[in-house]
């Protein structure tokens, strides 16, 4: 029978659960969804996963795919679901929302593992390409994608429905590896970073400052070309600012800020929206100086989560070309 590869990447990350069962059976499983290229299981483990601990995972994930499992789906009641994770505390968390949502309960076992989910899988394991799977790696992830929850330990798998695709795909990766823009930035002494003293931000050298500046000389050319006037807004202003403008409620946590002497606290901007209607609001305005287009080269700072930083494609501290335009009602549509 032929599945479609998003059913072979989702058995294969319970096929690899089972595997990390096995090897440590005092584990306790987050989730594992299919994702591109592959598909990812979230554990939580005392021993710290390493590389060197994939080519074990991978060996016993073949030896559960030959011995030709049964993928077994059952739906249950909500008491029985309790007493088969009763040391499962992540599954005891996602079954009291899916009862408080009114959900059907359903789960699958595969040899000696199970797992609540709605599925679908193959049938058999035997169905499964045996060489058409690859640990690619390991990494932090927090329960939920919340900072306030633990952090679990994610293995990615890349999985496709054949070697040959396999092998395709990590050739493509690694042909992307020599690309990679942190790997020429280096090599062409562009920029670095310093995890251990400012980690998500770059430090620029002087040629890769020099493209920097040519990009924004270029950007401000383009502005001021169809009438942006440019300005500069500080880079700390007070809790109150972000909290008229609604990003303290939704964004506090990834922001930068402390209190001062006198019992203020100020926030290092994550955006320069809010300075610019501050410089918009000076002055008396006539619907004659309308439209108008403000433009800012703001330096920003955000918290990313540690896990989500990537080079210079997510980072903690950039400049944003931010613009805004100033209309009426009428002149919305044709702006």
């Amino acid at each position: 029978m032929s599945y479609d590869i998003e059913i072979i990447r989702h058995s294969l990350a319970h096929v690899m659960a089972a595997a990390v069962q096995k090897i440590w059976p005092d584990v306790k499983f987050g989730g594992g969804p299919a994702i591109e290229n592959g598909s990812y299981y979230d554990f939580d483990l005392e021993h710290r996963i390493t590389e060197e601990d994939f080519p074990k995972i991978e060996k016993e994930m073949r030896e559960l795919i030959k011995n030709a499992g049964r993928f077994e789906k059952r739906e249950i009641s909500l008491d029985q679901a309790k007493e088969i994770f009763s040391n499962q505390p992540y599954k005891i968390e996602w079954l009291n929302e899916y009862d408080s949502a009114g959900e059907k309960l359903s789960i699958y076992t595969f040899r000696d593992f199970i797992d609540l989910c709605r599925g679908p899988h193959v049938e058999n394991s035997k169905e499964l390409p045996r060489d058409g799977f690859k640990i690619r790696s390991v990494a932090g992830a927090y329960w939920k994608g919340d900072s306030k929850n633990k952090m679990l330990q994610r293995i990615y798998v890349d999985a496709f429905a054949s070697k040959e695709e396999l092998d395709e795909y990590l050739k493509m990766m690694e042909e992307a590896a020599k690309r990679d823009h942190r790997k020429i930035g280096r090599d062409m002494n562009l920029f670095h970073f310093e995890p251990e003293y400012a980690p998500g931000a770059v430090f620029w050298h002087d040629k890769g400052y020099r493209l920097y500046r040519k990009l924004i000389e270029y950007v401000r050319m383009r502005q001021e070309r169809v009438g942006y006037l440019e300005i500069s807004t500080p880079a700390i202003m007070d809790r109150c600012l972000w909290e008229t403008s609604g990003h303290w409620a939704k964004y506090a946590e990834h922001n930068y800020s402390g209190k001062t002497e006198d019992g203020r606290q100020f926030c290092i901007k994550p955006m320069s929206c809010p300075g610019g209607m501050l410089v918009f609001a000076q002055g008396i305005k006539s619907y004659k100086d309308l439209p108008m287009y403000i433009s800012e080269f703001g330096k920003v700072y955000r918290y990313e989560a540690a896990g989500g930083l990537h080079g210079t494609m997510r980072v903690r501290e950039f400049t944003q070309d931010d613009a805004h335009i100033f209309c009426t009602k009428e002149q919305f549509e044709d702006e």
